[in-house]
C-alpha cells in the first residue's frame, strides 16, 4: 500500500499500477488499517512534515458569517412569533394578525390587534439588536438570549 501526500490518497500497486503518483511512499497494511480506523472515529488523514500519513483532529468549523448569524437570529425570532400564535390556536403569526381588522368576533379581533402590535415591537427590537451587533456596540446574543429580551405579548380582551 502506498500513500501520496499530493493527493492525500492511498494506492494499491495491483489496482493503480502506473497511475500511482510519483511521490507515493510505502506504508504497511497495519498502518493503513489504523489510519482508516482513526478516520472512522472522526480524525482526518493528512501528511506529516515528511509526507507520511497521520491521523489528526479535524480543523474547527469556520466561524459563522455575520449574514449567517443574522439569518439564524431572524429565523429564531420568527419561530418565536409563530409559537406564540400557535399557542392560541392560530396557524402562525401571519394568520393571527389577519383578525386585527375583523370585528365579527371581538375576542379574535383583540388577539389579532395584540399580535400585530407585538409583532412590530418584536421586529423593531430584533433589528435594533442586530444593528447594534453589526456596529460593534454589543456582543452577539444567542438566539435564546435574544428571545428572552424581546417584548412580551400582551392581550387585552373585551369585557
Amino acid at each position: 500500500m502506498k500513500y501520496s501526500k499530493t493527493t492525500n490518497g492511498f494506492y494499491a500497486e495491483s489496482i493503480h499500477g502506473a497511475a500511482t503518483p510519483s511521490d507515493a511512499i510505502e506504508i504497511t497494511t497495519a498502518q493503513h488499517a489504523a489510519l482508516l480506523a482513526a478516520q472512522s472515529a472522526g480524525k482526518v488523514i493528512a501528511p506529516d512534515a515528511n509526507g507520511y500519513p497521520v491521523a489528526q483532529d479535524p480543523p474547527p468549523p469556520p466561524a459563522p458569517t455575520a449574514e449567517q448569524i443574522r439569518a439564524d437570529r431572524v429565523a429564531a425570532v420568527y419561530a418565536h412569533l409563530n409559537t406564540a400564535a400557535q399557542a392560541l390556536g392560530y396557524d402562525d403569526i401571519r394568520a393571527a394578525v389577519t383578525y386585527a381588522d375583523e370585528p365579527a368576533v371581538p375576542k379574535f379581533q383583540a388577539e389579532g390587534r395584540a399580535f400585530r402590535a407585538w409583532r412590530s415591537l418584536v421586529w423593531a427590537h430584533c433589528y435594533q439588536v442586530l444593528d447594534d451587533v453589526q456596529a460593534g456596540l454589543r456582543p452577539i446574543p444567542t438566539a435564546e438570549d435574544l428571545i428572552a429580551e424581546l417584548p412580551e405579548l400582551s392581550i387585552t380582551y373585551p369585557e
